[in-house]
């Protein structure tokens, strides 16, 4: 009995995988290198003078809010409690003066040199009070510097580097560590002019990297370009991916408008010493072969020139061996 992968007597039927041709949107598109990069990148600087205790180590990994270095707080213990012993007095006078003050009221109804009196003790209340305001202000400075010497990590990552280390001397504003949040990432590419005009924040461009292609989502396009280079830095969000900081990528750049071409899967091309062509599948079950002259493309799909509609059934897969007019047997996918 004949088999049904064999057609017109013993020419056996060819296995395919067909895609159909489609009427799509391409842009044109370069592909330009970038590097992952953390999406935070800082240098952590201390905020008073001292001499620093304890620092992390390179590698450490740490969370949002953790301490990451120590300044001694001695100086800034001492100064917090000298400030604290001026509070006390002040307000035992103030406590004096506004009994006093409650005192003059009443005899200042019967003679005049208990008003003077009361005038004066009221102006040497309210000094106090003023006083105490001062000293409640520098108290405050107090606590905060005292706090200051721990330095807390501004969010969660890794040191990457280190700066300072134990024992050395730093003044506010050095920096000790640097740190990455290696847990969210980006992309940092530089572009060129023209294409500045073809990508903007939210486009999803295709990215090429270590472990295969990814999508991602175009954060920003910074509107200044370098005065040298004259290119135009973009970051671009990814999405679901393992890459580290500092892996090298390609992204999948525009340079014009989008055209409304005919388009078929890059796989569908057989390149031959003739030219391009590609395999379309007849209401025969047959393979047409059909010459095509290539235009402009995007990661997946190619232009393509000739006689050749959209819908049309084009092999993409088992097109290397097929010859014209054979018969096919269409199936969902191939295993290679």
């Amino acid at each position: 009995m004949p088999s049904p992968l064999f057609a017109g007597g013993n020419s056996p039927a060819a296995i395919v995988q067909v895609e159909e041709a489609v009427n799509i949107e391409i842009a044109p598109f370069i592909w330009v290198t970038g590097t992952v990069i953390g999406r935070y990148d800082s240098d952590i600087a201390a905020e008073v003078d001292g001499t620093l205790e304890t620092v992390l180590e390179v590698g450490d990994e740490v969370n949002a809010n953790a301490v990451i270095a120590k300044v001694d707080d001695t100086t800034y213990r001492l100064a917090l409690n000298e400030v604290q012993s001026e509070i006390k007095p002040i307000e035992t006078m103030l406590e004096f003066y506004r009994s006093e003050a409650e005192r003059l009221k009443q005899l200042a109804k019967q003679n005049n040199a208990a008003k003077n009196q009361l005038e004066e003790t009221e102006a040497n209340r309210d000094q106090s009070l003023a006083n105490i305001q001062v000293v409640k202000s520098k108290l405050a400075m107090a606590r905060d510097n005292l706090k200051r010497t721990q330095v807390h990590a501004p969010f969660s990552g890794v040191v990457v580097e280190r700066f300072k280390s134990p024992g050395e001397r730093v003044a506010a504003g050095d920096p000790i560590i640097r740190l990455i949040d290696t847990g969210h990432v980006e992309v940092q590419a530089r572009i060129q002019q023209g294409s500045v005009a073809h990508v903007k924040a939210g486009d999803i461009l295709k990215i090429n990297g270590p472990t295969g292609q990814v999508d991602g989502t175009v954060r920003t396009v910074i509107p200044v370009g370098d005065d040298i280079s004259r290119l135009y830095e973009i970051r671009i969000e990814l999405n679901h991916t393992d890459w580290m900081a500092g892996t090298a990528v390609e992204i999948a750049i525009p340079v014009s408008e989008k055209q409304n071409v005919i388009a078929v899967s890059r796989d569908a091309l057989v390149i031959r010493q003739a030219g391009v062509l590609i395999y379309r599948i007849n209401d025969a079950n047959q393979a047409e072969l059909v010459p095509i002259q290539t235009g402009i493309s995007n990661t997946t799909h190619i232009q393509v020139i000739g006689n050749i509609n959209a819908h049309d059934k084009i092999v993409v897969r088992g097109n290397e061996r097929l010859r014209p007019g054979q018969t096919v047997k269409v199936i969902s996918g191939i295993n290679h």
